[in-house]
């Protein structure tokens, strides 16, 4: 994710890494959500799990987020996704069975080095282990019993719609905190 003082292309930085919306750089980056059906989830109830990750360093960290991370040089969105999935959680998934979940991009005024516009992807994991890094612990959750309070704000935006498995196209503007959301579109 991005981190402060990182320029975007009117800094004269045109890479890959880098898209401009509407007159506004953004960092481009992945999020992936993996899902699988359970016997029983953390709560000792079964049903349909989503993996998700306490981030420990970095942008976020502290906070409870999908999988993901920037995109590298050239490579496609769905090969980040597929990257960052493995180097996050250690579960390996087939490129060609994630699947496009959306788009989003967040504005930060106070800070336009953190500003995203992210890619979603989903997969099925199946009996995959995930298994924690430096980055991420992972954990699974039911799709009933997400920790929103531990969450950045806007996440109950725009989350359950991917749980449901409907697309989702959002944009998001943050308040001078970095924390609330000022403005938001979901469609």
């Amino acid at each position: 994710m991005p981190e402060a003082g990182v320029p975007g292309r009117d800094a004269g930085l045109t890479t890959p890494e880098w898209v401009g919306i509407d007159g506004v750089d953004y960092r481009r980056v992945v999020l992936c959500f993996l899902f699988r059906d359970s016997d029983s989830d953390s709560d000792g109830h079964g049903g349909r799990q989503v993996l998700l990750g306490l981030k420990r360093t970095r942008f976020g960290a502290g906070r409870v987020v999908a999988l993901g991370g920037k995109i590298d040089g050239r490579e496609t969105a769905r090969e980040a996704a597929v990257r960052e999935v493995e180097e996050e959680s250690g579960i390996a998934l087939v490129p060609t069975e994630v699947r496009a979940a959306g788009t989003i991009t967040w504005r930060f005024p106070a800070q336009p080095a953190w500003n995203m516009a992210a890619s979603l992807f989903t997969a099925e994991a199946g009996c995959a282990i995930a298994v924690p890094c430096e980055e991420i612990e992972p954990r699974w959750y039911g799709v009933g019993a997400i920790p929103w309070q531990e969450m950045w704000q806007d996440a109950p935006h725009w989350v359950p719609t991917v749980l449901a498995g409907r697309p989702v196209h959002a944009r998001f503007v943050m308040a001078a905190d970095n924390e609330s959301v000022a403005g938001a579109v979901v469609d």
